[in-house]
């Protein structure tokens, strides 16, 4: 979401262009309608809500641009709807796998260039040890969406009801992916999230192993090379979809119980991830840098310092980091190709015994695989559980030996 695009984030006006994730409708009277409907579901009116967008989906024109938005949100609603797990549902006591997998085969379809990056899946256990099994979900509508915080359809946070059932197969053409799998019940979906909170998330893996595809070029979607613009409504939304992974990050340290920490972060945006986490732990030090001279200038005044550089050149003392944040190995960011490259290129700068740590607002491009091959790490965790218990999300952990 760039100034040079002309996407202003929760912007009242129509939208001029924009390359790449939905933020909202080019005309300028679809627009208006669409910051309604937005208002009456952050407000609890579901119905009012869904009411403007039907009708904003009567006067779109067949051709348009936002006509096929507005389809795809349209969609998302309605799976909200249907999947969203109805407050007082209690969870199984047990599920019996193998029945699972007796019932009658489901399928996820999905179009590379609608959204993909939305699909998962959800390994309970070391996927391919004896008791594993391996779960596929797509994300729901983020409640940061909802309530009016973020113009992106999703954030970082898996829920019980964005499970879907146990993994069986796939298949992909040049455009789709279809997924097969066994449905399990709500009660067995909260049965699921309940066992993985309950252990910290310990052997449990979220993978989103499907890129956003550009449709024009068939290629995967990234950042603009010089890195992205901000303004102040930016600068908040970006804080809005952190608020759990700070909220985690937080009682992780505290966890670890580090003294005085240097905390680096090479992609810091606007330095408010890291001053949080300053605020938090007394005596640490704080060092981000950032691909774009904008993020940086943002940056200066929230942490102790502040440079403009790419990632692939750290500017810090190598080997003096306690904890480096790395939290721009993801979808929408960079393509899948250049995330070992880039993970290689920080891994010096952590001290022996320090950590590194990758997670995202989009899914991490890298899965467990990645980091358990690396030498001189101790690989540590692949899931964060959210402070306030409602989900989970991805936060890998490896710590140098």
């Amino acid at each position: 979401m760039t100034e040079s695009t002309g996407v202003k984030a929760e912007s009242t006006n129509a939208i001029v262009t924009y390359d790449g994730i939905f933020k909202g409708m080019y005309d300028e009277k679809l627009q208006e309608m669409f910051q309604e409907g937005r208002r009456k579901f952050a407000g609890g009116d579901w119905p009012g809500g869904m009411k403007i967008f039907e009708n904003m989906l009567e006067i779109a024109s067949d051709k348009s641009k936002d006509r096929k938005t507005l389809e795809e949100i349209m969609n998302e609603l309605k799976r909200y709807e249907a999947c969203r797990i109805e407050p007082g549902t209690q969870p199984a006591k047990s599920i019996d796998w193998s029945a699972v997998a007796d019932r009658p085969l489901e399928r996820l379809h999905e179009s590379f260039f609608g959204l993909p990056q939305g699909v998962f899946f959800l390994d309970v256990g070391r996927h391919g040890k004896p008791g594993s099994v391996r779960l596929v979900g797509k994300k729901l509508l983020s409640d940061y969406f909802l309530a009016f915080k973020i113009p992106e359809l999703f954030c970082s946070l898996v829920k019980a009801d964005m499970i879907l059932g146990l993994y069986v197969d796939q298949r992909m053409s040049d455009s789709n992916v279809t997924i097969f799998y066994n449905p399990i019940e709500k009660s067995e979906k909260l049965h699921v999230m309940q066992k993985i909170m309950s252990n910290g998330g310990a052997d449990a893996e979220l993978i989103f192993p499907f890129p956003l595809m550009r449709s024009t070029t068939r290629c995967e979607w990234g950042s603009p090379p010089e890195g992205w613009e901000v303004d102040d409504s930016y600068d908040i939304m970006l804080g809005c979809g952190e608020e759990r992974i700070r909220a985690y990050s937080i009682q992780f340290l505290r966890s670890v119980g580090l003294d005085k920490p240097i905390l680096y972060d090479p992609a810091c945006s606007t330095g408010v991830f890291l001053s949080t986490l300053q605020q938090a732990i007394p005596g640490s030090y704080t060092i981000g840098q950032d691909l774009s001279q904008q993020m940086a200038n943002f940056a200066k005044d929230r942490v102790d310092e502040a440079h403009c550089a790419n990632a692939l050149d750290p500017k810090i003392k190598l080997g003096t980091a306690d904890a480096v944040y790395i939290r721009f190995l993801n979808s929408e960011v960079i393509k899948t190709c250049e995330a070992e490259e880039l993970l290689s290129a920080l891994l010096p700068t952590v001290k022996k015994g320090g950590y590194i740590i990758t997670f995202g607002h989009t899914p991490v491009l890298l899965s467990s695989s990645n980091f358990r091959q690396l030498s001189g790490f101790q690989f540590k965790q692949s899931v964060g559980v959210a402070v306030d218990k409602c989900g989970i999300f991805q936060y890998y952990v490896i710590q140098k030996s």
